[in-house]
């Protein structure tokens, strides 16, 4: 085979699956089409594919787009921040000491069944309808994905590393979590706060529409007066900023990783 040879398929190979994609997408707007010129949704539930630019064009005009972003943004990171921090320290506490583990672990099955709306309830009465409220529910949500992760992480760290590091004088419970747990369970640790990250999204939503500001309660407002296009430029919205905030996360996942083979 020659090197030309050698370089077309390459790059063949790496054109594939952006070019598979695009063509994915492609399927998706057609079916979305079909199914608006053939009302296969209750007619004017379901916006004209071709209509979006539009309602983005319209979104951005109004000056609804950018407050609504941004107004989520303050309640996302809140919750996502305290989420992430209370489940990673309390995962971290459960599995290092067995004492702690006993003390908790009936409150755990006890609150882990309840979903993060159902708090809705509680923060709506303690916080009102505010970026507290909804940085309550989100953070919720985010713990527990982060608890258990965490948990399974420092959980399934081999042993052999802490009697290691006994032998080498790092006996004591501080040094064996810096130098021995947080390094072995960091791939596992790191996974559950980028889950957390795209868990955040769908809790936040759900709790806007109730009333707090945000994309959510542009996504309720414009449903309600039949704006079904806006309502699917918010869901692109979403998506985007997902998007770019789980590919940031990626590389500062890949940087603290760089030493896994």
């Amino acid at each position: 085979m020659s090197t030309s040879d050698s370089r077309q398929r390459r790059l063949a190979g790496r054109l594939r699956r952006p070019l598979l994609g695009l063509v994915g997408v492609a399927a998706f707007i057609l079916l979305w089409k079909l199914a608006y010129m053939f009302t296969w949704a209750p007619r004017g539930t379901l916006p004209d594919p071709f209509s979006i630019p539009a309602a983005l064009v319209n979104e951005w005009r109004n000056n609804h787009l950018l407050p609504a972003v941004g107004s989520s943004l303050i309640h996302y990171v809140w919750g996502l921040a305290v989420g992430t921090l209370l489940g990673f320290g309390v995962g971290l506490l459960a599995a290092s000491s067995s004492w702690f583990d006993d003390f908790h672990y009936m409150l755990a099955r006890v609150l882990r069944p309840i979903p993060p709306l159902a708090w809705v309830v509680f923060a709506i009465a303690w916080f009102h309808v505010s970026h507290a409220g909804a940085a309550f529910v989100i953070s919720i949500g985010v713990f527990w994905v982060n608890y258990f992760a965490t948990a399974a992480g420092v959980a399934n760290v081999d042993p052999r590393y802490y009697e290691l590091a006994q032998a080498f004088g790092h006996g004591s419970f501080i040094k064996r979590v810096t130098s021995i747990t947080l390094p072995g369970a960091a791939p596992g640790i790191l996974s559950g706060m980028r889950t957390g990250v795209g868990q955040a999204w769908m809790t936040l939503i759900a709790a806007e529409l109730l009333g707090v500001p945000g994309m959510g309660q542009q996504m309720n407002a414009a449903a309600g007066v039949g704006a079904y296009g806006a309502v699917v430029v918010y869901m692109l919205a979403i998506s985007l900023i997902y998007s770019i905030s789980d590919g940031l996360f990626s590389l500062v996942q890949n940087r603290l990783l760089r030493w896994r083979p």
